[in-house]
């Protein structure tokens, strides 16, 4: 073999040694592993990204992951609420077990303010501009704060037509029946009539006028005397008057009482009749006045 050839081989031999070891370290292998909490519960969705690189994957429902890398690349594991986490890519080959902890966030500090109660004075001041509150009996209905759905109508909106008010309020319930022989009764609910075939009349519904129970139509009111009314059916009425409440309860303010209040002659409207309707609704066995269904 001549000086050449024997050159030749050489640089071969010392490129082969230079070479083969980078290719070893830098082949891909296919890294397994899982990731659970603190709790060795499996944590789904976990991001796993090769630093530096756009490669990675996410972990399944039971917290496992494979992912093509290289031995000396490094791992970076996150997930909302759980700190990050890094590893080594493991030159082994063995299944990696990754455990996140629970991030602890540090809050700024907390101010705890306490909401005054509204007195009954407040309510009454906001009572001519906030015409969702209405005064009852059984206290002042708040529309936007009450449990049962119902409707309130402006005095204003109530047009003087017909013999009395009832007139132009069955335009805001339509199914409001007026009976005006041999006294006015309204009925509030006709899909109650069907029920109350077999045993009678179904039951009318009663007015609470600026604080009073009225079982008859006050059909002295006018359209222009009215401040504002309110429609209580079905659950609001009985819920509010107990028994007496089962056709449905009309709440009429007056503009004449609202002046009164407005000048400080202010009559208190309680919760104390409000409870005692709950309490004759749940405990009094003795009526046997029947409610019915929805």
């Amino acid at each position: 073999m001549n000086y050449l050839q024997r050159m030749k081989n050489g640089l071969t031999f010392l490129v082969l040694w230079f070479v083969l070891p980078f290719y070893s370290q830098t082949t891909e292998t296919t890294i397994l592993g899982r990731v659970t909490d603190v709790w060795d519960t499996p944590i789904p969705n976990v991001n796993i990204l090769l630093k530096g690189t756009q490669r990675g994957t996410q972990t399944d429902a039971e917290g496992l992951f494979s992912l093509n890398a290289n031995a000396n690349e490094v791992l970076v594991f996150s997930s909302l609420g759980y700190g990050s986490y890094e590893s080594a890519v493991p030159e082994t080959g063995e299944e990696l077990k990754i455990v996140l902890s629970p991030m602890v966030t540090d809050l700024d500090e907390v101010t705890l303010t306490k909401r005054k109660r509204k007195t009954q004075k407040d309510i009454l001041a906001e009572f001519p501009n906030n015409t969702n509150l209405v005064k009852t009996s059984r206290g002042v209905l708040n529309k936007d704060r009450s449990s049962s759905s119902f409707q309130v109508i402006n005095g204003k909106d109530l047009v003087a037509t017909g013999p009395d008010f009832l007139t132009s309020l069955m335009n805001y319930s339509p199914s409001m029946r007026v009976v005006r022989v041999p006294e006015v009764k309204v009925y509030l609910r006709r899909i109650a009539y069907s029920i109350y075939d077999s045993i009678g009349t179904p039951p009318k519904a009663i007015f609470d006028v600026d604080g009073f129970i009225h079982e008859t139509a006050p059909t002295y009111l006018s359209s222009h005397d009215i401040d504002r009314v309110a429609i209580l059916e079905r659950n609001a009425a009985i819920s509010r008057y107990g028994p007496m409440g089962v056709g449905g309860v009309i709440v009429i303010n007056t503009k004449a009482t609202t002046q009164m209040d407005d000048s400080g002659n202010v009559k208190r409207y309680d919760n104390s009749a409000l409870r005692d309707s709950l309490n004759e609704l749940f405990i009094d066995e003795s009526r046997n006045t029947p409610i019915p269904h929805d």
